[in-house]
Protein backbone atom coordinates (compact mmCIF):
# COMPACT_ATOMS: atom_id res chain seq x y z
CA UNK A 1 0.00 0.00 0.00
CA UNK A 2 1.49 3.34 -0.97
CA UNK A 3 2.48 5.76 1.75
CA UNK A 4 2.83 9.53 1.93
CA UNK A 5 6.46 9.36 3.04
CA UNK A 6 8.50 12.22 1.52
CA UNK A 7 11.81 11.14 -0.01
CA UNK A 8 14.92 12.85 1.36
CA UNK A 9 16.18 15.84 -0.59
CA UNK A 10 18.89 15.13 -3.12
CA UNK A 11 20.98 18.11 -2.13
CA UNK A 12 20.41 18.20 1.60
CA UNK A 13 23.00 18.60 4.33
CA UNK A 14 25.92 16.19 4.06
CA UNK A 15 26.03 13.13 6.18
CA UNK A 16 29.30 12.61 7.95
CA UNK A 17 32.13 13.48 5.61
CA UNK A 18 30.18 12.87 2.43
CA UNK A 19 30.58 15.68 -0.06
CA UNK A 20 27.70 18.07 -0.40
CA UNK A 21 26.23 18.52 -3.82
CA UNK A 22 25.60 21.96 -5.24
CA UNK A 23 22.27 23.62 -4.62
CA UNK A 24 19.51 23.21 -7.15
CA UNK A 25 20.01 25.33 -10.22
CA UNK A 26 23.76 25.75 -9.60
CA UNK A 27 26.23 24.43 -12.13
CA UNK A 28 28.18 21.76 -10.17
CA UNK A 29 31.46 22.61 -11.81
CA UNK A 30 30.98 26.30 -11.06
CA UNK A 31 30.32 25.38 -7.44
CA UNK A 32 33.46 23.25 -7.47
CA UNK A 33 35.51 26.20 -8.70
CA UNK A 34 34.04 28.46 -6.03
CA UNK A 35 34.95 26.00 -3.31
CA UNK A 36 38.48 25.63 -4.62
CA UNK A 37 38.77 29.43 -4.85
CA UNK A 38 37.76 29.69 -1.20
CA UNK A 39 40.43 27.14 -0.29
CA UNK A 40 43.01 29.20 -2.16
CA UNK A 41 42.08 32.32 -0.17
CA UNK A 42 41.53 30.66 3.21
CA UNK A 43 42.56 27.00 3.40
CA UNK A 44 39.70 24.86 4.68
CA UNK A 45 36.91 27.29 3.76
CA UNK A 46 36.14 25.52 0.48
CA UNK A 47 36.11 22.10 2.13
CA UNK A 48 33.68 23.41 4.73
CA UNK A 49 31.31 24.76 2.08
CA UNK A 50 31.54 21.40 0.29
CA UNK A 51 30.58 19.63 3.50
CA UNK A 52 33.92 17.91 4.05
CA UNK A 53 34.11 18.90 7.68
CA UNK A 54 37.06 16.72 8.69
CA UNK A 55 39.31 18.05 5.93
CA UNK A 56 38.00 21.55 6.62
CA UNK A 57 39.17 21.21 10.23
CA UNK A 58 42.58 19.92 9.17
CA UNK A 59 43.20 22.88 6.89
CA UNK A 60 41.10 25.52 8.63
CA UNK A 61 42.00 25.28 12.32
CA UNK A 62 45.74 26.03 11.89
CA UNK A 63 44.82 28.83 9.47
CA UNK A 64 42.42 30.42 11.94
CA UNK A 65 44.95 30.11 14.78
CA UNK A 66 47.59 31.83 12.63
CA UNK A 67 45.19 34.63 11.60
CA UNK A 68 44.06 35.24 15.18
CA UNK A 69 47.67 35.29 16.40
CA UNK A 70 48.65 37.76 13.67
CA UNK A 71 45.73 40.06 14.47
CA UNK A 72 46.63 39.90 18.16
CA UNK A 73 50.25 40.82 17.51
CA UNK A 74 49.24 43.76 15.29
CA UNK A 75 46.66 45.00 17.78
CA UNK A 76 49.04 44.84 20.75
CA UNK A 77 52.18 46.27 19.10
CA UNK A 78 53.01 49.75 17.89
CA UNK A 79 53.71 50.05 14.18
CA UNK A 80 57.37 51.09 14.64
CA UNK A 81 58.03 48.13 16.95
CA UNK A 82 56.18 45.80 14.58
CA UNK A 83 58.27 47.04 11.65
CA UNK A 84 61.47 46.52 13.64
CA UNK A 85 60.38 43.04 14.71
CA UNK A 86 59.59 42.21 11.09
CA UNK A 87 63.03 43.39 9.98
CA UNK A 88 64.54 41.34 12.78
CA UNK A 89 62.77 38.13 11.76
CA UNK A 90 62.90 38.15 7.96
CA UNK A 91 64.59 34.74 7.81
CA UNK A 92 61.83 33.14 9.88
CA UNK A 93 59.16 35.00 7.90
CA UNK A 94 60.60 33.62 4.67
CA UNK A 95 60.36 30.06 6.03
CA UNK A 96 56.79 30.68 7.22
CA UNK A 97 55.84 31.96 3.77
CA UNK A 98 57.12 28.75 2.22
CA UNK A 99 55.03 26.70 4.64
CA UNK A 100 51.95 28.83 3.88
CA UNK A 101 52.43 28.29 0.14
CA UNK A 102 52.61 24.52 0.58
CA UNK A 103 49.56 24.61 2.88
CA UNK A 104 47.49 26.58 0.36
CA UNK A 105 48.50 24.32 -2.51
CA UNK A 106 47.54 21.20 -0.53
CA UNK A 107 44.16 22.72 0.24
CA UNK A 108 43.55 23.57 -3.41
CA UNK A 109 44.78 20.23 -4.78
CA UNK A 110 42.74 18.14 -2.33
CA UNK A 111 39.75 20.29 -3.19
CA UNK A 112 40.24 19.65 -6.89
CA UNK A 113 40.54 15.91 -6.28
CA UNK A 114 37.62 15.42 -3.92
CA UNK A 115 35.13 18.28 -3.88
CA UNK A 116 31.88 17.15 -5.44
CA UNK A 117 33.41 13.92 -6.68
CA UNK A 118 33.29 15.13 -10.27
CA UNK A 119 36.01 14.96 -12.86
CA UNK A 120 36.47 18.46 -14.29
CA UNK A 121 36.31 19.04 -17.99
CA UNK A 122 39.06 20.46 -20.18
CA UNK A 123 37.99 24.07 -19.85
CA UNK A 124 37.58 23.77 -16.12
CA UNK A 125 41.00 22.15 -15.84
CA UNK A 126 42.44 25.22 -17.55
CA UNK A 127 40.59 27.43 -15.08
CA UNK A 128 41.88 25.39 -12.18
CA UNK A 129 45.44 25.55 -13.50
CA UNK A 130 45.07 29.31 -13.70
CA UNK A 131 43.76 29.26 -10.15
CA UNK A 132 46.77 27.31 -8.89
CA UNK A 133 49.05 29.72 -10.74
CA UNK A 134 47.24 32.60 -9.06
CA UNK A 135 48.03 30.98 -5.73
CA UNK A 136 51.72 30.37 -6.49
CA UNK A 137 52.76 33.56 -8.27
CA UNK A 138 51.76 36.18 -5.63
CA UNK A 139 53.09 33.98 -2.84
CA UNK A 140 56.35 33.41 -4.70
CA UNK A 141 56.68 37.15 -5.36
CA UNK A 142 56.09 37.88 -1.69
CA UNK A 143 58.84 35.40 -0.85
CA UNK A 144 61.16 37.10 -3.35
CA UNK A 145 60.47 40.51 -1.81
CA UNK A 146 61.08 39.11 1.66
CA UNK A 147 64.38 37.60 0.56
CA UNK A 148 65.46 40.91 -1.00
CA UNK A 149 64.64 42.66 2.26
CA UNK A 150 66.61 40.04 4.20
CA UNK A 151 69.67 40.55 1.99
CA UNK A 152 69.50 44.33 2.35
CA UNK A 153 69.13 44.09 6.12
CA UNK A 154 72.19 41.83 6.23
CA UNK A 155 74.11 44.55 4.38
CA UNK A 156 73.03 47.25 6.82
CA UNK A 157 73.66 45.29 10.02
CA UNK A 158 77.26 44.17 9.91
CA UNK A 159 76.86 41.80 12.84
CA UNK A 160 78.30 41.69 16.31
CA UNK A 161 81.43 43.77 16.81
CA UNK A 162 83.57 44.65 19.78
CA UNK A 163 82.22 48.19 19.94
CA UNK A 164 84.67 50.99 20.53
CA UNK A 165 88.39 50.37 20.30
CA UNK A 166 89.92 49.14 23.55
CA UNK A 167 93.72 49.47 23.37
CA UNK A 168 96.03 47.00 25.11
CA UNK A 169 96.89 47.70 28.74
CA UNK A 170 100.52 48.36 27.85
CA UNK A 171 100.94 52.10 27.19
CA UNK A 172 101.41 52.83 23.51
CA UNK A 173 103.65 55.51 22.01
CA UNK A 174 101.80 58.72 21.31
CA UNK A 175 100.90 59.79 17.81
CA UNK A 176 101.93 63.33 18.76
CA UNK A 177 105.54 64.26 19.63
CA UNK A 178 104.22 66.83 22.14
CA UNK A 179 101.92 64.32 23.87
CA UNK A 180 104.09 64.43 27.00
CA UNK A 181 102.89 68.00 27.50
CA UNK A 182 99.25 67.11 26.94
CA UNK A 183 96.81 65.98 29.60
CA UNK A 184 95.72 62.40 29.18
CA UNK A 185 92.05 61.48 29.12
CA UNK A 186 90.48 58.92 31.41
CA UNK A 187 88.94 55.88 29.85
CA UNK A 188 85.27 56.57 29.15
CA UNK A 189 83.04 54.60 31.46
CA UNK A 190 79.34 53.74 31.39
CA UNK A 191 76.90 55.97 33.23
CA UNK A 192 75.36 54.61 36.40
CA UNK A 193 71.86 53.09 36.37
CA UNK A 194 69.98 52.21 33.18
CA UNK A 195 72.42 52.90 30.37
CA UNK A 196 71.91 55.35 27.56
CA UNK A 197 72.15 54.06 23.99
CA UNK A 198 74.97 56.07 22.41
CA UNK A 199 75.52 55.98 18.65
CA UNK A 200 78.13 57.77 16.55
CA UNK A 201 76.54 58.96 13.30
CA UNK A 202 79.15 59.13 10.55
CA UNK A 203 78.67 60.91 7.23
CA UNK A 204 81.29 59.69 4.77
CA UNK A 205 82.27 62.17 2.07
CA UNK A 206 82.81 59.62 -0.71
CA UNK A 207 80.46 60.85 -3.38
CA UNK A 208 80.86 61.25 -7.12
CA UNK A 209 84.15 62.83 -8.15
CA UNK A 210 85.89 62.19 -4.82
CA UNK A 211 88.89 59.97 -4.16
CA UNK A 212 88.79 60.41 -0.39
CA UNK A 213 86.51 59.03 2.30
CA UNK A 214 86.86 61.46 5.18
CA UNK A 215 84.21 61.48 7.89
CA UNK A 216 83.12 65.07 7.44
CA UNK A 217 80.00 64.57 9.56
CA UNK A 218 80.39 63.22 13.11
CA UNK A 219 77.38 63.43 15.38
CA UNK A 220 77.00 61.60 18.67
CA UNK A 221 73.35 60.70 19.28
CA UNK A 222 72.31 59.48 22.73
CA UNK A 223 68.91 58.00 23.51
CA UNK A 224 67.68 57.98 27.11
CA UNK A 225 65.03 55.22 27.31
CA UNK A 226 63.88 56.44 30.73
CA UNK A 227 63.06 60.09 29.99
CA UNK A 228 62.47 59.24 26.30
CA UNK A 229 64.76 62.02 25.11
CA UNK A 230 67.51 62.11 22.51
CA UNK A 231 70.57 64.35 22.59
CA UNK A 232 72.87 65.28 19.69
CA UNK A 233 76.32 66.85 19.66
CA UNK A 234 78.30 67.60 16.50
CA UNK A 235 82.10 67.25 16.48
CA UNK A 236 83.92 69.68 14.16
CA UNK A 237 85.68 67.91 11.31
CA UNK A 238 88.74 70.19 11.63
CA UNK A 239 89.27 69.49 15.34
CA UNK A 240 92.84 68.40 16.14
CA UNK A 241 94.63 66.94 19.16
CA UNK A 242 91.72 64.65 20.02
CA UNK A 243 92.40 62.40 23.04
CA UNK A 244 92.54 58.65 22.59
CA UNK A 245 91.74 56.06 25.27
CA UNK A 246 95.35 54.82 25.36
CA UNK A 247 96.48 58.14 26.86
CA UNK A 248 97.82 59.66 23.64
CA UNK A 249 96.28 62.26 21.36
CA UNK A 250 95.56 62.20 17.64
CA UNK A 251 97.23 65.29 16.21
CA UNK A 252 95.80 65.48 12.65
CA UNK A 253 92.25 66.57 11.88
CA UNK A 254 89.77 64.18 13.41
CA UNK A 255 87.91 63.68 10.13
CA UNK A 256 90.89 61.62 8.92
CA UNK A 257 91.06 59.32 11.95
CA UNK A 258 88.63 56.72 10.60
CA UNK A 259 90.53 56.39 7.33
CA UNK A 260 93.90 56.48 9.12
CA UNK A 261 92.92 53.64 11.48
CA UNK A 262 91.62 51.60 8.55
CA UNK A 263 94.78 52.00 6.47
CA UNK A 264 97.30 51.85 9.34
CA UNK A 265 95.85 49.33 11.82
CA UNK A 266 99.30 48.66 13.31
CA UNK A 267 99.24 52.12 14.86
CA UNK A 268 96.08 51.15 16.78
CA UNK A 269 96.79 47.74 18.35
CA UNK A 270 93.61 45.89 19.25
CA UNK A 271 91.38 47.64 16.70
CA UNK A 272 89.16 45.60 14.38
CA UNK A 273 90.50 47.31 11.26
CA UNK A 274 87.24 49.02 10.30
CA UNK A 275 88.33 52.45 11.54
CA UNK A 276 84.89 53.03 13.01
CA UNK A 277 85.86 51.46 16.34
CA UNK A 278 88.80 53.85 16.73
CA UNK A 279 86.66 56.87 15.86
CA UNK A 280 84.05 55.75 18.40
CA UNK A 281 86.78 55.42 21.03
CA UNK A 282 88.11 58.91 20.26
CA UNK A 283 84.63 60.46 20.43
CA UNK A 284 84.02 58.65 23.71
CA UNK A 285 87.33 59.85 25.18
CA UNK A 286 86.56 63.40 24.04
CA UNK A 287 83.07 63.43 25.62
CA UNK A 288 83.79 61.05 28.53
CA UNK A 289 80.96 58.89 27.21
CA UNK A 290 80.84 55.19 26.37
CA UNK A 291 80.01 54.80 22.68
CA UNK A 292 79.69 51.26 21.37
CA UNK A 293 77.53 51.75 18.27
CA UNK A 294 77.89 53.57 14.99
CA UNK A 295 75.83 54.22 11.86
CA UNK A 296 77.72 55.26 8.73
CA UNK A 297 76.10 56.64 5.56
CA UNK A 298 77.58 57.95 2.31
CA UNK A 299 76.38 61.01 0.41
CA UNK A 300 74.83 59.20 -2.55
CA UNK A 301 73.00 56.87 -0.20
CA UNK A 302 71.64 59.79 1.80
CA UNK A 303 69.96 61.16 -1.34
CA UNK A 304 68.41 57.75 -2.08
CA UNK A 305 67.08 57.32 1.44
CA UNK A 306 65.43 60.75 1.52
CA UNK A 307 63.85 60.25 -1.90
CA UNK A 308 62.56 56.82 -0.90
CA UNK A 309 60.93 58.37 2.15
CA UNK A 310 59.15 60.85 -0.09
CA UNK A 311 61.25 63.77 1.18
CA UNK A 312 61.76 65.28 4.61
CA UNK A 313 60.35 68.32 6.39
CA UNK A 314 62.97 70.65 7.86
CA UNK A 315 62.66 73.90 9.74
CA UNK A 316 64.90 76.46 8.01
CA UNK A 317 65.85 79.15 10.51
CA UNK A 318 66.95 81.74 7.95
CA UNK A 319 67.28 82.12 4.20
CA UNK A 320 70.60 80.94 2.74
CA UNK A 321 72.40 81.36 -0.57
CA UNK A 322 75.64 79.56 -1.48
CA UNK A 323 76.63 80.45 -5.04
CA UNK A 324 79.61 78.09 -4.93
CA UNK A 325 77.65 74.89 -4.32
CA UNK A 326 77.64 72.70 -7.46
CA UNK A 327 76.93 69.12 -6.45
CA UNK A 328 74.18 66.50 -6.78
CA UNK A 329 71.74 68.26 -9.08
CA UNK A 330 72.80 71.86 -8.46
CA UNK A 331 75.12 73.51 -10.97
CA UNK A 332 74.46 77.18 -10.25
CA UNK A 333 74.59 77.33 -6.48
CA UNK A 334 71.89 76.57 -3.93
CA UNK A 335 69.46 78.83 -2.13
CA UNK A 336 66.66 78.14 0.34
CA UNK A 337 64.09 80.38 2.00
CA UNK A 338 63.33 80.43 5.71
CA UNK A 339 60.33 78.48 6.97
CA UNK A 340 59.08 74.91 7.09
CA UNK A 341 60.35 73.26 3.91
CA UNK A 342 59.74 69.89 2.30
CA UNK A 343 62.97 68.78 0.62
CA UNK A 344 63.87 65.93 -1.69
CA UNK A 345 67.16 64.05 -1.41
CA UNK A 346 69.33 66.46 -3.40
CA UNK A 347 67.81 69.51 -1.69
CA UNK A 348 68.20 67.99 1.80
CA UNK A 349 71.83 67.10 1.06
CA UNK A 350 72.56 70.62 -0.20
CA UNK A 351 70.94 72.16 2.88
CA UNK A 352 73.05 69.88 5.10
CA UNK A 353 76.31 70.58 3.24
CA UNK A 354 76.52 74.24 2.19
CA UNK A 355 78.84 76.29 4.38
CA UNK A 356 79.96 79.25 2.26
CA UNK A 357 76.74 81.24 2.39
CA UNK A 358 76.92 84.58 4.12
CA UNK A 359 77.15 84.05 7.88
CA UNK A 360 77.55 80.28 7.58
CA UNK A 361 80.38 78.01 8.73
CA UNK A 362 81.12 74.42 9.66
CA UNK A 363 79.40 75.07 13.00
CA UNK A 364 76.12 76.37 11.55
CA UNK A 365 76.24 73.54 9.03
CA UNK A 366 76.46 71.04 11.90
CA UNK A 367 73.28 72.50 13.40
CA UNK A 368 71.51 72.15 10.05
CA UNK A 369 72.62 68.54 9.80
CA UNK A 370 70.99 67.83 13.15
CA UNK A 371 67.78 69.41 11.87
CA UNK A 372 67.83 67.16 8.80
CA UNK A 373 68.32 64.11 11.04
CA UNK A 374 65.22 65.13 13.01
CA UNK A 375 63.34 65.38 9.70
CA UNK A 376 64.51 61.90 8.73
CA UNK A 377 63.32 60.50 12.02
CA UNK A 378 59.88 62.06 11.51
CA UNK A 379 59.63 60.74 7.95
CA UNK A 380 60.53 57.18 8.97
CA UNK A 381 58.07 57.15 11.88
CA UNK A 382 55.21 58.73 9.94
CA UNK A 383 55.45 56.99 6.59
CA UNK A 384 58.81 55.32 5.96
CA UNK A 385 57.99 51.68 6.65
CA UNK A 386 54.38 52.04 5.55
CA UNK A 387 54.76 53.63 2.11
CA UNK A 388 57.46 51.42 0.57
CA UNK A 389 59.40 49.37 3.13
CA UNK A 390 61.31 47.32 0.56
CA UNK A 391 62.55 50.36 -1.34
CA UNK A 392 63.59 51.95 1.93
CA UNK A 393 65.51 48.85 2.97
CA UNK A 394 67.20 48.71 -0.45
CA UNK A 395 68.21 52.37 -0.18
CA UNK A 396 69.59 51.79 3.30
CA UNK A 397 71.38 48.60 2.25
CA UNK A 398 73.24 50.41 -0.52
CA UNK A 399 74.27 53.37 1.58
CA UNK A 400 74.38 52.58 5.28
CA UNK A 401 76.06 50.20 7.71
CA UNK A 402 75.76 49.88 11.47
CA UNK A 403 76.82 47.60 14.29
CA UNK A 404 73.66 48.20 16.34
CA UNK A 405 72.50 44.71 17.43
CA UNK A 406 69.28 43.66 15.75
CA UNK A 407 67.74 42.61 19.03
CA UNK A 408 67.80 46.26 20.13
CA UNK A 409 65.74 47.41 17.15
CA UNK A 410 62.21 46.85 18.55
CA UNK A 411 62.94 48.74 21.78
CA UNK A 412 64.77 51.52 19.94
CA UNK A 413 61.97 51.88 17.40
CA UNK A 414 59.33 51.95 20.13
CA UNK A 415 61.09 54.70 22.08
CA UNK A 416 62.14 56.74 19.04
CA UNK A 417 58.54 56.81 17.82
CA UNK A 418 57.70 58.79 20.96
CA UNK A 419 60.69 61.15 20.84
CA UNK A 420 59.51 64.25 19.02
CA UNK A 421 61.13 67.68 18.70
CA UNK A 422 60.01 68.64 22.21
CA UNK A 423 62.16 65.80 23.57
CA UNK A 424 65.22 66.57 21.46
CA UNK A 425 68.36 68.34 22.71
CA UNK A 426 71.16 69.61 20.49
CA UNK A 427 74.60 71.17 20.72
CA UNK A 428 77.49 71.95 18.41
CA UNK A 429 81.07 72.04 19.69
CA UNK A 430 82.10 75.56 18.66
CA UNK A 431 83.73 78.69 20.09
CA UNK A 432 84.75 79.07 22.89
CA UNK A 433 85.09 75.27 23.19
CA UNK A 434 87.33 75.30 20.12
CA UNK A 435 89.71 78.01 18.93
CA UNK A 436 90.66 78.50 15.28
CA UNK A 437 94.24 78.12 14.20
CA UNK A 438 96.33 77.59 11.13
CA UNK A 439 99.48 75.55 10.54
CA UNK A 440 100.80 72.93 8.16
CA UNK A 441 97.61 70.93 8.81
CA UNK A 442 95.59 73.76 7.28
CA UNK A 443 92.72 75.50 9.01
CA UNK A 444 92.26 73.75 12.34
CA UNK A 445 90.12 73.89 15.48
CA UNK A 446 91.97 73.46 18.79
CA UNK A 447 89.71 71.96 21.48
CA UNK A 448 89.18 72.88 25.11
CA UNK A 449 88.88 69.30 26.37
CA UNK A 450 87.61 70.21 29.86
CA UNK A 451 85.01 72.60 28.47
CA UNK A 452 83.79 70.01 25.94
CA UNK A 453 83.35 67.45 28.71
CA UNK A 454 81.36 69.94 30.76
CA UNK A 455 79.07 70.40 27.76
CA UNK A 456 78.73 66.63 27.43
CA UNK A 457 77.87 66.27 31.12
CA UNK A 458 74.93 68.66 30.67
CA UNK A 459 73.81 67.17 27.37
CA UNK A 460 74.23 63.49 28.33
CA UNK A 461 73.31 63.24 32.03
CA UNK A 462 72.70 59.83 33.65
CA UNK A 463 69.68 58.04 32.24
CA UNK A 464 66.51 59.19 33.95
CA UNK A 465 67.72 62.80 34.19
CA UNK A 466 66.70 65.41 31.63
CA UNK A 467 69.47 67.29 29.80
CA UNK A 468 69.97 70.95 30.62
CA UNK A 469 67.15 73.08 29.23
CA UNK A 470 69.51 75.33 27.32
CA UNK A 471 70.16 72.51 24.86
CA UNK A 472 66.49 72.02 23.95
CA UNK A 473 65.86 72.02 20.20
CA UNK A 474 64.20 75.19 18.89
CA UNK A 475 60.51 74.99 17.97
CA UNK A 476 59.79 74.23 14.31
CA UNK A 477 58.80 76.89 11.83
CA UNK A 478 55.06 77.36 11.48
CA UNK A 479 54.90 78.83 7.99
CA UNK A 480 56.22 78.04 4.55
CA UNK A 481 55.25 75.72 1.74
CA UNK A 482 57.14 73.74 -0.86
CA UNK A 483 60.90 73.40 -0.90
CA UNK A 484 61.67 77.11 -1.18
CA UNK A 485 64.91 76.18 -2.98
CA UNK A 486 66.53 77.32 -6.19
CA UNK A 487 69.81 78.31 -7.78
CA UNK A 488 72.01 81.04 -6.34
CA UNK A 489 73.88 82.90 -9.06
CA UNK A 490 76.08 85.71 -7.75
CA UNK A 491 75.76 89.14 -9.41
CA UNK A 492 78.31 89.80 -12.16
CA UNK A 493 81.47 91.60 -11.17
CA UNK A 494 81.82 95.18 -12.45
CA UNK A 495 84.09 95.63 -15.46
CA UNK A 496 87.25 97.68 -14.67
CA UNK A 497 87.42 101.08 -16.38
CA UNK A 498 90.62 101.51 -18.41
CA UNK A 499 93.00 104.14 -17.04
CA UNK A 500 96.31 105.61 -18.21
CA UNK A 501 99.34 103.46 -17.54
CA UNK A 502 100.55 103.82 -13.97
CA UNK A 503 97.44 105.65 -12.76
CA UNK A 504 95.36 103.97 -10.03
CA UNK A 505 91.83 102.93 -10.95
CA UNK A 506 89.48 103.26 -7.97
CA UNK A 507 86.70 101.34 -9.71
CA UNK A 508 88.82 98.29 -10.54
CA UNK A 509 88.07 95.09 -8.65
CA UNK A 510 90.62 92.68 -7.26
CA UNK A 511 90.30 89.16 -5.89
CA UNK A 512 91.31 89.02 -2.23
CA UNK A 513 94.25 86.85 -1.25
CA UNK A 514 93.37 83.48 0.25
CA UNK A 515 92.60 83.74 3.92
CA UNK A 516 94.81 81.74 6.30
CA UNK A 517 91.63 80.43 7.91
CA UNK A 518 90.40 78.86 4.68
CA UNK A 519 90.55 75.11 5.25
CA UNK A 520 91.03 74.56 1.52
CA UNK A 521 94.09 76.83 1.30
CA UNK A 522 96.58 74.17 2.39
CA UNK A 523 96.10 70.43 1.92
CA UNK A 524 95.87 68.26 5.01
CA UNK A 525 98.89 66.20 6.00
CA UNK A 526 98.66 62.52 5.29
CA UNK A 527 96.36 60.70 7.75
CA UNK A 528 99.24 58.90 9.42
CA UNK A 529 101.36 62.02 9.81
CA UNK A 530 101.61 63.36 13.35
CA UNK A 531 102.02 67.12 13.53
CA UNK A 532 102.32 69.32 16.58
CA UNK A 533 100.22 72.49 16.55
Amino acid sequence: MPTDEVPPPQNGPPQGDEPAGPAAGVNPRQAQLRWVLLDAILPGAGHLMAGRRWEAAIFGVPTLVAVVALVGVIASTSLPRLAAQTVNALGAILAIQGAILIWRLLAVITGLMAVGGRRPGYRHRLVMAALITAVIVPQAYLGYVTNVAREEVDRVFVGETNGAWVPPLTPQPSLDPMAALATTSPDPSPRAGIPRVNILLIGVDSGVGRNTANTDTMIVASLDPVTETVSFVSIPRDMVNVPLPNGSIYAPKVNGLDSDARHHPSEFPGSDGSGHDVLMAAAGALLNLKIDYYAAVNLVGFVRVVDTLGGVDVSVARSLCDSGYSEYGFENGFSIKAGLRHLNGEQALAYARIRKASGESDFTRAARQQEVISGLRDAVVKRGFLSDPIALLQALGRSMSTNVPRELLPDLADVMARVDRAHTYRAVIKSPLVKPGYDVRGSIQIPDIDGIRQLAAGLFPPAGTFPEFGYAAPPPATSGSGSGTGSCIPPPKPTPIPTPTGAPNPSATFEPAPSPTDSAATPDPSPSQSVAP
